[in-house]
């Protein structure tokens, strides 16, 4: 996987039974077993299964702090085999987004891009629920939309690829020292617990608890193997790369 940007369909496919699916069950009716409560809280949305794929369909209306609805867009949502360890597809319908990734839409498949591959699979590490996937990913993602088509840009935006990987690892090591975000990642492999109240490994001077404790603990909740696997990633980077050349000179 040199020089590639890795995939989460590849992830899960080395990751399968750490992301505590058994291959044998069916992520398709459990899909669609969500799917009632979220026709019952959002009533503009309806069920089909479309070439033996269940999906939801309909309008996501997007309420602003006023109590109004900013925007409405219409969807589709699309049951994916390994869901609800995985996000399910999620389409824009009805033409108001651009199809191409400077709009986080992938161009050859049309489906959204609603999170970093690391991401999603911490949000999916427990399984997910159709419902509070809409509420929370869903909605965001459109909101991100809506900011963009006011502003020209958007909020908090996350670079494509490989790239995005490492801004992942920098917000949540909270630092731009690649080789921090390494060491972090090691501890967490070797299973070291750090005294809270000692000084931060990351050189900051801080004590523990209050610098790295917080990215400790979300990353720590992942299997071991994938948390290996984020750490293979970030040294298969060419930012990783050159920073080790850089380090080396």
């Amino acid at each position: 996987m040199n020089n590639q940007i890795v995939t989460l369909q590849q992830l899960v496919e080395l990751l399968y039974l750490d992301l505590g699916q058994n291959k044998d069950m069916n992520g398709y009716k459990i899909f669609e077993q969500h799917v009632k409560s979220v026709i019952e809280k959002h009533k503009e949305f309806s069920f089909k299964i479309e070439d033996g794929i269940p999906c939801v369909f309909g309008s996501i209306n997007l309420i602003d702090e006023f109590g109004t609805i900013e925007d409405t867009y219409q969807i589709e949502i699309k049951a994916v085999e390994n869901y609800p360890y995985s996000f399910p597809l999620v389409f824009e319908t009805g033409g108001q987004i651009p199809k191409n990734f400077d709009w986080h839409i992938f161009e050859q498949t049309g489906n959204c891009c609603i999170a970093s591959p690391p991401e999603e699979i911490i949000i999916c590490n427990n399984g997910l629920t159709l419902l509070s996937f809409i509420d929370n990913q869903v909605k965001n993602y459109f909101y991100s939309q809506i900011f963009r088509n006011q502003n020209g840009y958007f909020l908090k935006e996350r670079s494509h690829g490989n790239k995005g990987w490492i801004e992942f690892f920098e917000e949540t090591f909270i630092t731009d020292n690649i080789f921090n975000i390494e060491f972090g990642l090691n501890q967490i492999i070797e299973g070291k617990k750090i005294d809270r109240v000692s000084i931060c490994f990351c050189g900051s001077g801080k004590k523990y608890r209050k610098c790295h404790k917080k990215s400790y603990d979300i990353l720590s909740k992942l299997s071991l193997d994938q948390v290996k696997f984020f750490l293979y990633t970030l040294r298969e980077t060419n930012e990783y790369r050159l920073a080790k050349r850089n380090l080396m000179r």
